[in-house]
């Protein structure tokens, strides 16, 4: 029983640690004006991740208190912020980007995307879905944070959505001259010429279906190529029916930093 609490206890402390930590970075985000709604959902869609995830860490911590009023409330914070995470996407994936204004400083893409990386893993691992990230030594970017999580948040998303179960999903930073490069790879059924014309496309229904009933709205990379657009960057897909799919995009290096030799070789985290 005193094991049961230390471990209770231990994840209640690191759930504080968590919420505390996504404050602080709330704090450093770019200051939203009225019309900046596709901006202020991703905002809001990061600490709903962090609550949702805390929920879920003590879920599993109070499993032997499973049908007390403690374990209840616990079930409805969870339901409630999945319903909020819902509906949150939904203003990401149909509010217009026109009129965001960007905020621009050197953002380090290897540290985002591992972040991201280990929040998809939980996802993934329902799915028995392996998530493999290539770190390596890159400069920063020149972008817009919000702006470029937003986007490799969409990518990531969709890998998951779209793969089978049992497959692995690639994710690698490079650099390619004064660029830097973000790509996300899956093992999924591909895209079809027909597809991909149409892939950044507002709305557009493509082939693919998600393969355990996620919904899909069909905005998702449409706002991502306006956002990648805006940031003076390129997006691209290499897909090939029944070969799954890479979704890349490049950015423009952070002024005043050296490109960087790859290293010899890949040091991969799964």
């Amino acid at each position: 029983m005193v094991t049961s609490k230390k471990k209770v206890t231990e994840s209640i402390v690191k759930a504080r640690a968590d919420l505390e930590q996504a404050l602080s970075d709330l704090e450093h985000l770019p200051v939203f004006e009225s019309g900046e709604i596709a901006f202020a959902a991703h905002a809001l869609a990061n600490f709903l991740t962090v609550i949702r995830g805390t929920v879920e860490l003590l879920l599993i911590s109070l499993k032997d208190y499973r049908g007390t009023q403690v374990w209840t409330k616990l079930e409805g914070l969870l339901h409630a912020t999945t319903l909020m995470m819902h509906t949150v996407n939904q203003l990401m994936n149909t509010s217009a980007t026109a009129e965001i204004k960007l905020v621009y400083e050197p953002v380090d893409l290897v540290h985002l995307a591992r972040r991201l990386c280990d929040y998809y893993r939980r996802l993934a691992k329902e799915k028995q879905i392996r998530i493999v990230f290539n770190s390596r030594e890159v400069p920063a970017a020149w972008t817009d944070r919000v702006a470029v999580a937003a986007v490799l948040d969409n990518f990531m998303s969709n890998a998951v959505k779209y793969s089978p179960p049992n497959k692995k999903i690639l994710v690698r930073v490079t650099v390619e001259s004064q660029h830097v490069v973000c790509g996300v790879q899956d093992e999924g059924p591909g895209l079809s010429r027909e597809d991909q014309a149409r892939l950044f496309q507002k709305g557009a229904r493509l082939g693919a279906v998600p393969t355990g009933g996620e919904p899909s709205t069909g905005y998702g990379l449409a706002v991502a190529k306006e956002l990648v657009d805006k940031l003076g960057g390129e997006i691209w897909c290499e897909s090939e029916l029944g070969q799954g799919a890479r979704f890349c995009f490049r950015l423009p290096m952070a002024p005043g930093h050296s490109p960087v030799s790859p290293p010899s070789g890949e040091k991969l985290r799964d």
